[in-house]
């Protein structure tokens, strides 16, 4: 076995499932993708994502105290890599992408239309983890596309980022 740098052998955790994690505040909607991110109870059903400290959705998320974790699929590919590689503080990402968007049951934060899954969450839980941030959140409501699939982040292959999609579980 051979030794080598510790953040290139955590980048080989490939395929990852990644989420779009959208807030809103008195501006109008804010969202990112993050890869960090896990469910962490059933009873109460907890969902945890971690960001970073500098980044406004964080902060929106901080003062909102809710946000929707969206679960993309291949229809939203251009969308995931343009929320990945812009900054909410320097571009619209919604405006710029017309990402189409429904209205929440219990949140007033929007949901992804074309996403396989939308969780409604409330943030139950702020942890501390280096640089960033682990917010936890209740799923209040979940939304589910049938039929739609789980898009995965394969990597980069010279220089261009790959996408696999994966089925979800039957009944």
């Amino acid at each position: 076995m051979e030794r080598e740098p510790i953040s290139k052998t955590l980048s080989r955790f490939k395929p990852e499932k990644f989420v779009f994690v959208i807030s809103q505040d008195e501006n109008g909607p804010c969202g990112m993708v993050a890869a960090w991110e896990t469910r962490v109870s059933s009873n109460p059903p907890l969902y945890a994502v971690s960001l970073s400290k500098k980044g406004n959705t964080y902060k929106v998320i901080q003062k909102s105290k809710k946000f929707v974790i969206a679960v993309p699929n291949k229809a939203l590919e251009k969308e995931v890599c343009y929320f990945g590689s812009n900054h909410g503080d320097e571009v619209d990402k919604f405006k710029e992408t017309n990402i189409e968007m429904e209205k929440a049951e219990k949140i007033n934060v929007p949901l992804i239309k074309k996403a396989t899954f939308n969780f409604e969450c409330k943030l139950v839980k702020e942890v501390e983890v280096g640089d960033h941030v682990l917010i936890i959140g209740e799923v209040i409501v979940a939304h589910y596309n049938k039929g739609e699939k789980i898009l995965l982040n394969y990597g980069k292959v010279g220089g261009e980022r790959h996408f696999i999609e994966m089925p979800t579980k039957p009944k």
